[in-house]
């Protein structure tokens, strides 16, 4: 092995295990002027099922008693007033299923998305399973737990994240959003649970709901990621790499097979993305294509794992201009027939 070689080994490695190495770095906004303000709200989408984490990498942010089942919405206002029918972007972030947090991708989501294109954004929190996050019980003391417990394994943080779908579907027009007009989008492990939440056997009545599904940099088929994330599969999946049949049943690529209905899917990966994404971006895409089913895709020139989820902040970015072009073409338009009244039969 070359010099070179362990250099680049060490440098994925680091991105792997550096907490806030996966945190998008704002890209200059646009100078065009945003049309519309922006309002924030966060909700509990399980009320009933509060879930409290203390993640000892951090003591930022309030990561101490941190509730994780939660949603910030973006809902754009115009004038004072906020839009109504309009698109929704349900985002799921990345971080190898073990970090990351939805107010880490505020600043990426905001500016185009919700600001620019009057979108509602519903960014979503989940479930980490990193043997470092443990689950707040009882009487302990939040921010140094006494009876600590992981707070995650697959697959809950597939659960999660359907019911943050679930939520959506039923509350998203008070804020805005056109309930059917809901597309998911989601980066690097986010792309992987949009994909796998999208063609999981489990889930199939809430594919109806998804009029896109959005996935950028994700991994489609476990058992063959590269061994840079061993780790991460280690600390999500019990067993590790030797569970294959919990990889196999997280593998979107297995539920691809004629017979079933799935959503519209669009497939993105970046010329210097993490070893073996493109490929299995690639697989992914081609299956979907084999079987008939509704897919499009793009290769990011020019973008790293990192710069292409930052470069959604500005809409003179390619990658945003593709995504965007993608969400416009393929909302639902709704059609208004006109009332045709007849002469009165005699």
């Amino acid at each position: 092995m070359n010099i070179l070689h362990l250099i680049s080994n060490f440098l994925w490695i680091a991105l792997l295990l550096v907490p806030w190495a996966w945190f998008p770095e704002t890209q200059p906004a646009s100078t065009i002027a945003a049309p519309y303000d922006v309002v924030v709200t966060q909700q509990l989408y399980l009320p009933g099922q509060p879930f409290h984490i203390t993640d000892q990498r951090t003591d930022e942010h309030g990561r101490c008693n941190f509730e994780t089942r939660t949603v910030t919405i973006l809902q754009p206002y115009e004038n004072g007033q906020p839009l109504s029918h309009r698109p929704v972007i349900m985002f799921v972030h990345g971080g190898g299923w073990t970090n990351g947090y939805a107010e880490w991708y505020t600043d990426a989501l905001t500016p185009t998305l919700t600001a620019e294109q009057g979108w509602v954004v519903v960014n979503v929190d989940y479930r980490l399973t990193s043997n470092q996050v443990f689950r707040v019980d009882g009487e302990s003391d939040p921010c140094n737990p006494t009876q600590a417990t992981k707070a995650a394994w697959y697959d809950d943080n597939l659960q999660d994240v359907a019911a943050a779908l679930a939520w959506t579907v039923q509350n998203i027009q008070a804020y805005g959003g056109d309930p059917q007009n809901i597309f998911l989008f989601g980066h690097s492990a986010g792309g992987h649970l949009v994909s796998l939440l999208a063609t999981h056997d489990d889930y199939r009545e809430l594919r109806g709901f998804m009029r896109g599904v959005i996935s950028m940099s994700g991994a489609y088929d476990l058992k063959n990621l590269a061994h840079i994330f061993d780790l991460s599969i280690a600390q999500t999946f019990r067993g590790g790499r030797a569970n294959q049949a919990a990889l196999d049943d997280a593998s979107p690529l297995t539920y691809v097979h004629a017979g079933e209905t799935l959503p519209p899917f669009y497939v993105l990966y970046c010329e210097n993305d993490m070893p073996s994404l493109p490929e299995q971006a690639i697989a992914f895409r081609d299956q979907l294509e084999a079987e008939g089913f509704d897919v499009e895709w793009d290769y990011l020139a020019g973008y790293t794992h990192e710069s292409e989820m930052a470069a959604i902040a500005n809409s003179d970015e390619a990658v945003t201009q593709r995504i965007t072009a993608y969400v416009k073409t393929h909302i639902r338009q709704l059609v208004y027939l006109p009332m045709v009244v007849g002469e009165p039969t005699h």
